[in-house]
C-alpha cells in the first residue's frame, strides 16, 4: 500500500517533500495508454520555441472532463522533455485513494502554500484557473475562460518574480456532448440519495459534478478528435518579486494572461480547420 501523503494544509514542507518523490511515470501501462491517445487524438504541438529555460508556471483553457490536463502533461514530457506538475484544486485530493493516482501522475494540490514553496524549488507548474468549474462548462461555452473572481495564482507568480507561460488546447473540449447536465445532475433524486446517505460529501459543490457525458455516437468513448496544444509568448514577472500588488495591478496582469490564452485559442481553431482536409472521412465522421 502506498504511503498517505502529509496534509498540505497542516504540513506543507512534508507534503512538497513527498510530491518531489515522484517524476514523470514511465510505467509499461502508462507509456500503453499515451500511444493508444497519440493514435486517437494525433496530438500536435505549436509554438514550442517558446519554451522558456528557466522554470514557468503554465497557465491555459481546461477542457470538458480535463483529458486535456493529462496530454499535455504527458506529452510535453515524451515528445518534448519538459515535466511539469499539474496544480489541482484541493478538494479533489481530499479522497486518499484518489490522490494516491493523481500524486503518482504529477499531480499536486494547488494550495497557496504549497505553489509558493514549489516556485521556490524553480519546478515547472501546469494551472487551469477556472479549476473544476470550467472542466464542466456547458458545450455553448466551449474554448471560453471561466475563471470567476480568481487572482490568487497571479499574486503568487508575480511574488515569486515567476515566468507565466500561456497555453491553449483545441479539441479537448469537443470530446464529449453532454447527455445531462452539471445542473441537471447535481439536483437529480440519485445524486441527493448519494449525498443524503454519506456516499457522497454534504457539502459537494455543483461545479464538482461532471455533466454526464456522450462521445463517439453517443457511447462512453472520446470522440477522435484531431487535438492541438499551443505555447504562447512567456510573460517574465521577475520585476514583481517579493512585491505586494495593488487589486488593479493583479487585475491588469491577469487581463494579460486570459487576453494572450484567447489569441492562441483562436490560432488554433484558424490552424485545425486549414488542417481538417488531412483527416480521414472516417475520423471526420466519429468526431461529428
Amino acid at each position: 500500500m502506498a504511503q498517505r501523503a502529509p496534509c498540505p494544509k497542516s504540513d506543507p514542507d512534508a507534503y512538497v517533500e513527498y510530491v518531489s518523490r515522484y517524476g514523470m511515470p514511465t510505467a509499461p501501462q502508462v507509456a500503453l495508454a499515451a500511444g493508444l491517445a497519440r493514435a486517437w487524438f494525433k496530438p500536435k504541438f505549436v509554438g514550442l520555441e517558446n519554451l522558456p529555460a528557466k522554470p514557468a508556471l503554465f497557465i491555459g483553457n481546461h477542457a470538458f472532463m480535463a483529458v486535456d490536463a493529462a496530454l499535455f502533461h504527458l506529452y510535453l514530457y515524451y515528445d518534448h522533455g519538459r515535466y511539469v506538475k499539474a496544480l489541482g484544486d484541493k478538494t479533489l485530493f481530499a479522497n486518499a485513494r484518489y490522490a494516491a493516482i493523481a500524486h503518482s501522475m504529477g499531480g499536486v494540490s494547488g494550495q497557496a502554500p504549497i505553489v509558493e514553496r514549489l516556485m521556490a524549488r524553480g519546478d515547472d507548474l501546469l494551472l487551469y484557473p477556472g479549476g473544476a468549474y470550467e472542466s464542466v462548462k456547458p458545450p455553448e461555452a466551449r474554448y471560453q475562460l471561466q475563471w470567476k473572481q480568481r487572482y490568487g495564482f497571479v499574486r503568487l507568480a508575480a511574488k515569486a518574480g515567476y515566468t507565466v507561460v500561456p497555453v491553449a488546447s483545441v479539441g479537448p473540449d469537443e470530446y464529449y456532448d453532454h447527455a445531462m447536465s452539471s445542473q441537471a445532475l447535481f439536483h437529480s433524486a440519485p445524486v441527493r440519495m448519494l449525498v443524503k446517505t454519506g456516499l457522497l460529501p454534504r457539502d459537494l459543490r455543483p461545479d464538482l459534478v461532471p455533466p454526464v457525458p456522450a462521445g463517439m455516437l453517443g457511447g462512453p468513448l472520446p470522440k477522435p478528435k484531431s487535438t492541438y496544444f499551443a505555447i504562447g509568448t512567456p510573460i517574465d514577472l521577475e520585476q514583481y518579486t517579493g512585491k505586494a500588488l495593488s487589486a488593479q495591478k493583479l487585475t491588469s496582469l491577469r487581463r494579460q494572461f486570459a487576453t494572450a490564452i484567447e489569441k492562441e485559442i483562436a490560432a488554433l481553431l484558424l490552424l485545425r480547420e486549414q488542417e481538417r482536409h488531412q483527416d480521414s472521412w472516417l475520423r471526420r465522421l466519429l468526431s461529428a
